[in-house]
């Protein structure tokens, strides 16, 4: 099966505004830290069962292609990733001072994850709403300048299928993240010959890989991840993506556990 994209709607030509067409699901500042030596990283294509090497991480098998809005990709998804973000640099540091203030901020993050992986897959619908009249068309231009502020507006007398998609985004991360408020993550590091973590296309088994040897695990009383604990997250990675995985190594991913 081919890998395929949502297809959303396009900018004006040259993109006057600066709204983000190529969104990621899983960041890309994430994705570079699994850069081999040519800055690089192999994705398996699951479905096709085909290796593609060298893959930059802003590639368009990582993006949405304009599946949400602005006001989501610029506004609360900003806010949880550089949340994230921070605290991923601080680990991978080693700084853990500050360490269990910050589960809430992780638990967010795995939740929009989640929710962007399917919804970059599967837009919500736009929608109509009942007692709207007619008013007069904006333009398109007014529209993406209204976009760029993050404000909400309606056309065809509903809502537009990207402002109803990040509306659903925000209110399910909420939803999910209070789901799993008592999750409890503690950092994984690999052992010194127990092979890489790959990332798989959405969140499975309450892990987030931060790079390929240490990764964030939820409700695992796991420090050090031994040959078959890494085989096994791996294997649990790529049985529960949904189009790819990718890895700075796919060599080092399945250890020999004999």
């Amino acid at each position: 099966m081919k890998f395929t994209r949502h297809k959303g709607e396009p900018t004006q030509p040259g993109n006057p505004h600066k709204l983000t067409r190529d969104q990621h699901v899983f960041p890309k500042a994430s994705i570079q830290r699994f850069y081999n030596r040519h800055s690089k990283v192999t994705v398996v294509l699951t479905r096709e069962n085909r290796r593609i090497s060298n893959v930059d991480a802003g590639s368009n098998l990582f993006c949405a292609d304009r599946a949400w809005d602005q006001r989501a990709e610029a506004g609360y998804m900003a806010r949880i990733e550089r949340e994230f973000q921070f605290l991923a640099t601080r680990v991978l540091a080693g700084d853990l001072h500050w360490w269990g203030l910050e589960h809430k901020s992780i638990t967010l993050f795995y939740a929009l994850w989640e929710q962007r992986a399917h919804y970059a897959a599967n837009p919500a619908p736009s929608i109509k709403l009942a007692g709207i009249l007619p008013g007069n068309d904006l333009s398109k231009n007014e529209k993406e300048i209204l976009e760029s502020k993050h404000y909400l507006y309606t056309e065809d007398n509903g809502i537009p299928s990207r402002q109803f998609t990040g509306m659903h985004i925000q209110r399910h991360t909420d939803y999910r993240s209070a789901q799993l408020r008592e999750v409890e993550w503690s950092i994984c590091r690999t052992e010194a010959t127990a092979g890489e973590f790959l990332v798989p296309d959405r969140p499975t088994a309450l892990c987030i890989p931060l790079s390929p040897t240490v990764a964030l695990l939820g409700n695992a009383d796991i420090d050090r991840a031994s040959a078959e604990t890494v085989r096994l997250f791996n294997v649990l990675a790529a049985a529960g993506s949904h189009q790819f995985i990718f890895a700075r190594d796919f060599s080092l991913c399945f250890p020999n556990t004999r």
